[in-house]
């Protein structure tokens, strides 16, 4: 049994305080996983992977429910994308989507801020600066899932790296990967952007990049420390990018 049984239980709300377990226990008052399953989940205890696995989760929709509102409001082609995301990019099981859903539901008209959610999530993870670097890069990629940085959306973003702490250069590596630069020519750019080095990088530096970010968004390295399983497609995914991003960029120095 996952961390998804215990939130379904019940078992997780009232153990976690501020704007995450407020979100937690809104979302089971609102009828999460129904009756049935609420009675088989009921006593089920999380233990500590699973419980930061619920955590990491429950945070980063609630941000998204932000993200989504940052303007004022939540369009259907945002909702749309989210679900796409949802869907595709991390592959969530229906039961899963619909904790995602309410999780995002009541996020979003909640008097919490995004910055609020962003800094609980960093006072559990902050030490982790690889599950920062991880979820920065689900915030942007759900941010441009219109394919428009609206400012609001970046001023979030910005309260997200500095209550993850994280270095302005990845920050602004994260930006210039999924902000603008669709045009093919280019693609070599984006290459050394996800490996996050500057085009005239020795090919040592090139290789010590590649080497920290393939380590970085590997799932078997990043699961045990609290990722959801729910996020081991995304991680897939990066990891991929950041391979072809190597190949080609050592392809064109040869």
């Amino acid at each position: 049994m996952g961390w998804i049984s215990g939130i379904i239980g019940g078992g997780l709300g009232a153990m976690i305080a501020g704007p995450i377990g407020a979100v937690i226990g809104a979302t089971i008052g609102a009828g999460m996983g129904g009756g049935q399953q609420l009675q088989q989940g009921a006593g089920f205890r999380l233990n500590q992977t699973q419980q930061r696995q619920a955590i990491f989760f429950t945070a980063a929709y609630s941000m998204v429910g932000k993200l989504a509102k940052a303007d004022g409001r939540v369009c259907p082609d945002e909702i749309a994308a989210i679900e796409k995301i949802s869907r595709e990019a991390l592959g969530l099981d229906a039961q899963t989507r619909d904790y995602a859903n309410k999780v995002f539901a009541q996020a979003k008209d909640s008097p919490d801020s995004f910055a609020s959610y962003a800094q609980q999530f960093s006072d559990l993870f902050a030490h982790d600066q690889q599950l920062c670097s991880f979820m920065m890069s689900f915030l942007f990629q759900v941010a441009m899932a219109d394919d428009d940085l609206h400012p609001q959306e970046e001023a979030m973003l910005l309260e997200a790296k500095t209550a993850f702490r994280l270095p302005e250069s990845l920050y602004n590596s994260l930006r210039s990967r999924y902000v603008g630069h669709t045009s093919s020519s280019v693609s070599l750019k984006k290459h050394y952007e996800t490996l996050g080095v500057a085009s005239d990088a020795t090919t040592a530096e090139i290789k010590k990049a590649y080497r920290q970010k393939a380590s970085e968004f590997h799932p078997d390295k990043i699961e045990g420390k609290g990722l959801p399983p729910e996020f081991i497609k995304f991680a897939n995914d990066r990891l991929a990018e950041i391979n072809e991003a190597y190949d080609k960029v050592m392809n064109s120095r040869k």
